[in-house]
């Protein structure tokens, strides 16, 4: 090795490589672009001497050095974690009930994994997913912590601004096949998959809807689950958030521009400031989630 001193950021950056497999997904993960988390893991390599993963068409594997360096940072990052928790107060006995509100969608695709590994070093907490449209209020304590998609415009809310949604086109193959690929000035004879009508004021709604005004809506629904499952199933075009599209036998389709984005906001009452699980939960999944989704 040419120096054997690690810092603890370029742990953290390994990690998120091992575990994302790629540049462009750990980046984001570590508030980093893709040329940045780039060049940090090129000095990391170059500063210990030894090459840490092998780059493949298919993104990052850990070599046999980068495999021994795995097992080390992880029990450097678990030490790390529960010295911050000892600091501040959180230990693994601070147990109790946390509810959650949020969409069916979000807490499915995003909430999901980062609230499965915060069970994990908190086991005794609950946390209490109520997934769906209506938020849950916090004045009333319907609710601990709640994601929305508009900022709290109260004082008495604390809030962070937790991620970006980016949305895109989408449409099976067995659509484009019957009905061809729309153009960027969209075009009549199409067929659109979205939100029922309570929500047409969405931005990705309006967006689709001006993009298509000739289309007919074949299926409407609250539900982007439903929505994506329809568009599967060749019933639209539908604007899904990339989240959920991406992973999906679905294509992506460029007309020009992509549906607007939308951000997503984290909020809990201020009385609830000193409750220790709540914190740790807050402070877990924003920095747990990538800045752009």
């Amino acid at each position: 090795m040419k120096d054997p001193r690690v810092a603890w950021d370029d742990v953290h950056l390994f990690l998120a490589v091992a575990r994302a497999g790629t540049l462009s997904a750990a980046g984001p993960r570590l508030g980093l672009t893709q040329p940045t988390a780039g060049r940090r893991l090129r000095a990391l390599e170059e500063s210990v001497g030894v090459t840490l993963f092998q780059r493949t068409p298919r993104g990052f594997r850990l070599t046999e050095a980068g495999e021994a360096m795995f097992r080390h940072a992880e029990r450097m990052e678990h030490e790390a974690v529960a010295l911050e928790r000892r600091l501040f107060g959180e230990t693994r006995e601070a147990g109790g009930v946390l509810r959650i509100s949020t969409s069916e969608w979000f807490a499915r695709h995003v909430l999901g994994p980062v609230l499965a590994a915060f069970t994990r070093d908190h086991p005794r907490v609950t946390v209490e997913i109520v997934a769906e449209s209506r938020l849950l209020d916090l004045d009333r304590q319907e609710a601990d912590l709640v994601f929305r998609f508009v900022a709290f415009d109260r004082a008495d809310i604390v809030q962070r601004r937790l991620t970006q949604i980016r949305y895109g086109l989408y449409a099976s193959q067995s659509y484009l096949d019957a009905r061809g690929m729309p153009d960027a000035h969209g075009g009549d004879g199409h067929a659109i998959v979205t939100m029922d009508r309570a929500f047409d004021a969405l931005a990705d709604v309006a967006w689709l809807r001006a993009r298509f005004p000739g289309a007919h809506d074949t299926v409407r629904s609250n539900s982007r689950d439903v929505q994506a499952a329809a568009c599967v199933h060749g019933a639209g075009l539908a604007v899904l958030p990339r989240v959920i599209g991406d992973v999906l036998p679905l294509v992506r389709l460029d007309v020009g521009e992509d549906p607007p984005g939308r951000i997503v906001w984290l909020g809990y009452h201020r009385d609830l400031k000193s409750l220790a699980r709540l914190r740790a939960l807050a402070d877990h999944v924003h920095a747990s989630v990538p800045k752009t989704l």
